[in-house]
């Protein structure tokens, strides 16, 4: 990986190298166009949880990192070539090495700073891996991708346990585990099927990528951290196929009432201080922001008298976005609102809200 810059826009090339965007509002990973990617403001994750679990009645967090582990095991499968597995598995390749690819990629898409400690590969009960993440951009999001890395490489599958040994530093460590049959039997993540459309983001010349994002962002390479300096808040390169499929598995899981919550938990947060939508720009820049975060192309935004309504085509991480749209309206009038959304075959989202 390069960890110079680009001499059009400044940009780290670590982080342009690995993303690219589309006409359609949309981001895939340079090296394939069937993984979709986002690039959005991330402090609201753990917190989200948070609010799920305390709306349920009982932590969910074991849930999130199982569903998440066994996606990012689904996920890295398409990406680790079988013969890096099989010198992995044959004791041919050190894993910490290989780790180290793993984790700066991470410090190049804001995950945090990643330290390998150890592992331990001798096919039995005792095996685990250990790391350092020191300012994860979630505990369990991270914890589930560990594990999820882990299984793909050495096979199996691996759970996770995670100790905050100073403030804002994790320790993580693997073993071997069974993943519950709603997790193996029912999660699956699908190909992205890529389209033309018509945004139009002025590009660096040299590298391609939207100038606005050398301006927007910070980025602190050793330490895995991004921050948008136009709202403070730290963002992240997140596979919104598997946030959307996080969400599916917990409504199997815990009931249809799941997705009523996630909007609430995630209006609720925009309503405590996490960054709103910018209700108030004009259309085509609220266009452009949501596709520089890979958020879809958006076609409709008005606010009338009580009444909002929203329309994205080629929309993702739908159930965060129709909270992030509620809470933000809700914050903007300091009234509640309440939310109807509906999602085409074609992947278009449509949100009504209607103050209450």
């Amino acid at each position: 990986m390069e960890m110079g810059a680009c001499g059009g826009c400044g940009m780290p090339l670590a982080f342009v190298q690995l993303n690219r965007w589309h006409t359609d509002g949309d981001i895939t990973q340079a090296g394939n166009e069937h993984a979709r990617m986002a690039f959005v403001e991330c402090e609201n994750v753990d917190p989200l949880f948070r609010e799920l679990g305390r709306a349920l009645g009982h932590p969910i967090d074991h849930l999130i990192i199982n569903i998440v582990a066994r996606g990012t095991q689904l996920y890295m499968d398409t990406l680790i070539p079988p013969e890096i597995k099989d010198l992995i598995r044959g004791k041919a390749m050190d894993m910490g090495a290989f780790a180290q690819g793993v984790m700066d990629l991470c410090h190049a898409i804001g995950y945090g700073k990643y330290e390998f400690l150890g592992y331990r590969y001798e096919n039995d009960p005792d095996d685990y891996c250990k790391i350092r993440i020191t300012r994860p951009f979630s505990v369990l999001e991270t914890s589930g991708a560990f594990a999820g890395v882990v299984a793909s490489s050495v096979g199996g599958e691996h759970s996770v346990t995670f100790e905050e040994v100073e403030p804002g530093v994790f320790e993580l460590t693997t073993g071997w585990t069974t993943y519950p049959e709603v997790v193996k039997e029912k999660l699956a993540l699908q190909l992205y099927d890529r389209h033309e459309g018509d945004v139009i983001l002025e590009r660096c010349p040299q590298c391609g990528t939207p100038s606005r994002l050398a301006s927007m962002c910070s980025w602190d390479l050793e330490n895995g951290v991004i921050v948008n300096r136009e709202n403070g808040y730290r963002m992240a390169v997140l596979g919104p196929g598997l946030m959307d499929t996080l969400f599916e598995a917990l409504e199997w899981e815990l009931g249809e009432e799941i997705p009523r919550m996630v909007v609430e938990a995630q209006s609720s947060i925009v309503r405590q201080g996490f960054a709103p939508l910018p209700l108030d720009l004009p259309f085509e820049e609220a266009r452009a922001g949501l596709a520089l975060r890979g958020l879809g192309n958006l076609r409709e935004l008005s606010l009338k008298g009580g009444k909002a309504r929203l329309r994205i085509d080629n929309s993702c991480m739908r159930l965060l976005m129709v909270g992030w749209f509620k809470g933000s309206l809700e914050r903007m009038r300091n009234r509640e609102c309440l939310a109807r959304w509906q999602v085409s075959p074609e992947g278009a989202l449509e949100v009504e809200l209607q103050e209450a």
